[in-house]
């Protein structure tokens, strides 16, 4: 049944009436939940208690939208999206919804349902197939009543968003500008005032050291470190048996054993920097991190097979003693001494150079200054930069720069205070922006929505100020 979902797909209108309900947030494993026996609400919310059914209707609502959009990927390993937070998302948004009296009429859900692809045959909705997909237990498994209040409540949100967030409206001709200046390359030359070079013409007695140390503490904290155990396997029925015979105080190692299969322990490591064996998928080590000493993941895709995962150990967040840290911490004293060295003399060469420009290239001016020029890469204005040494620090200050504006101020950046100079700039070629310009002006639009749906959610969370009472199978 989800092949059908799968073949196809969703359409790109619905794809963003999906995705745009909220900016999604990811959570535990799993989508299960429970509401202890005694208590009749799932939490608060605007200070007012929300029924276990209300809630329960947004959770499968939220749900909904997850299958739509991932099909049968969302039943493989277990959803990594956090549905219980999407729930109370939904009733955030539909209380504001109700506040304005945004309705959607039956008409209008009936259109909306027969314009999805995976309803229809030759193009034409099918009755028939639509009630198959959705009772069938192994897609939505819903009445198509409360299905259809839930597309209801969709597009409701859909048209709240639409109020809040309309598209951006642009002139061709700013668009072309912010185009080019997204496209065009730039090419820097710079000087560098090494704080490390400075540093070394200073010193640091054991009292300043305690002082840096007792001034900036969070300057040597430690991330959180979380250590796992697990299996892999290639057999996704093996991995299947060994999760369902896990649960709370078995002994993973012993139930592997009777299965033929190896746990193995991995060494600490933090959410930024998770060792190779879990780095190909970034959610799941995210969820790992979320995950009680003890629980088990369900299995999960990996690159090599099937993995399951008990979080064996976790380290929170801590500031080191000074004594273990104490060369790290006389380091960086160093790195602010030398700093605060190197600043008046970068301040000094600015000014010399802004005088040295009008009659010379930013090259020979800085050398006849006694400094070494160095230059960048060509890169672009908003380009991804990753590693890539202080080239990813100039890009937010190049920024600023243009053709009529070459030279910046002194600029701070992990190695110490450093001038900047565009050397060239490079725009794109005649044409490429015909070719890119409605592409480009969806992509500026939903940028544009997207930055004022995260502020308006934002608002509205805090608002709603909402108290849970669900707790994780």
């Amino acid at each position: 049944m989800l092949e059908v979902l799968r073949k196809k797909g969703v359409n790109k209108t619905i794809l963003w009436i999906i995705a745009i309900i909220i900016i999604l947030s990811f959570g535990v494993f799993g989508t299960a939940y429970r509401i202890d026996n005694i208590v009749n609400s799932a939490g608060t919310m605007y200070g007012h208690s929300v029924s276990i059914k209300d809630f329960q209707q947004a959770y499968d609502d939220a749900r909904d939208q997850q299958i739509m959009e991932h099909g049968e990927e969302f039943f493989k390993s277990g959803s990594n999206i956090d549905l219980e937070q999407n729930a109370w998302d939904r009733l955030i948004i539909l209380k504001e919804a109700q506040k304005r009296d945004i309705q959607v009429s039956d008409q209008e859900v009936v259109d909306f349902i027969a314009s999805i692809p995976f309803f229809q045959r030759s193009g034409q909705f099918d009755q028939s197939l639509y009630t198959e997909i959705v009772e069938n237990p192994g897609a939505f498994n819903r009445s198509t009543h409360d299905f259809e209040e839930g597309m209801r409540k969709q597009l409701i949100i859909q048209k709240l968003i639409n109020d809040v967030a309309p598209d951006l409206v642009l002139t061709d001709a700013d668009l072309k500008k912010e185009y080019q200046k997204r496209n065009e390359k730039l090419t820097l030359q710079y000087v560098l005032f090494n704080v490390s070079d400075f540093g070394k013409k200073a010193s640091a007695n054991d009292d300043e050291i305690k002082k840096y140390y007792e001034q900036h503490p969070e300057e040597f904290r430690l991330p959180p470190t979380i250590v796992l155990n697990y299996v892999q396997t290639k057999d996704k029925a093996l991995a299947d048996t060994l999760s369902k015979e896990l649960g709370n105080g078995t002994n993973f190692a012993a139930v592997a054993r009777s299965l033929k299969l190896d746990m193995k322990t991995s060494s600490p490591f933090t959410q930024d920097q998770p060792i190779l064996t879990f780095a190909s998928n970034p959610d799941n080590v995210v969820n790992f991190f979320k995950m009680k000493p003890g629980e088990y993941s369900p299995p999960l895709e990996a690159p090599d097979g099937w993995q399951i995962v008990q979080l064996k150990e976790k380290n929170d967040s801590a500031v080191p003693p000074l004594e273990d840290i104490k060369d790290k911490v006389k380091d960086a004293l160093l790195m602010e001494k030398g700093f605060t060295l190197a600043k008046p003399q970068a301040d000094s060469a600015l000014k010399a150079l802004t005088v040295a420009l009008k009659t010379k290239d930013f090259k020979t001016a800085a050398t006849a200054l006694g400094l070494t020029p160095e230059e960048t890469p060509s890169f672009g204005r908003k380009e991804y930069i990753a590693n890539v040494g202080l080239v990813s620090e100039f890009q937010q200050e190049a920024d600023e720069l243009s053709m009529d504006k070459r030279l910046s101020g002194v600029i701070a950046t992990s190695q110490g205070p450093a001038i900047i100079y565009l050397e060239k700039m490079e725009k794109p070629e005649d044409g490429q922006f015909e070719s890119d310009k409605e592409n480009f002006k969806q992509q500026l639009s939903a940028e544009h929505r997207n930055q004022i749906l995260i502020n308006f959610m934002g608002q509205l969370r805090a608002q709603a100020d909402v108290h849970s009472k669900i707790k994780h199978q």
